[in-house]
């Protein structure tokens, strides 16, 4: 069950995805990890990041490295924003980690250039177990 959502900047311009920027995926409690990705334990494992155009509120996906295949158990998350243009940016070379109830996911290098997002909002992250609204105040991503 999702608790809360949030992003944080690597160090790049705030509100644009880009290398070393990470997502934090709060659970309510500790999931098991083969229930995210089968064979999974948690440990260190490559993904790609995918963001898709909607409108003025984009939307992130996780996608198994090695499939393609978006990750059905983390669901999607609506970023609250415009953070792509009637593309899809994926982000491959990023990497993903479960410690408790906190994944984490640190981002690789953006396959093509990216808005940088300056209005504030707030992400919506869906699972097929339910849904959280990040906690805290609105603000860019990333």
């Amino acid at each position: 069950m999702p608790a809360d959502i949030q992003t944080t900047s690597g160090g790049g311009p705030r509100g644009k995805p880009g290398a070393g920027d990470v997502v934090v995926f709060t659970f309510a409690s500790p999931p098991d990890p083969s229930l995210i990705l089968p064979g999974w334990d948690g440990s260190a494992r490559s993904v790609t990041l995918r963001i898709t155009d909607n409108g003025k509120n984009d939307t992130l996906t996780i996608l198994d490295a090695t499939t393609g295949a978006p990750l059905a158990a983390l669901g999607s998350v609506q970023l609250g924003g415009d953070y792509v243009d009637k593309k899809t940016v994926n982000v491959p070379g990023s990497t993903m980690t479960l410690t408790g109830n906190v994944l984490r996911v640190v981002l690789g290098t953006p396959s093509v250039k990216s808005f940088d997002q300056q209005k504030t909002g707030t992400m919506i992250w869906t699972t097929p177990s339910g849904t959280a609204t990040e906690s805290g105040p609105a603000d860019n991503e990333f």
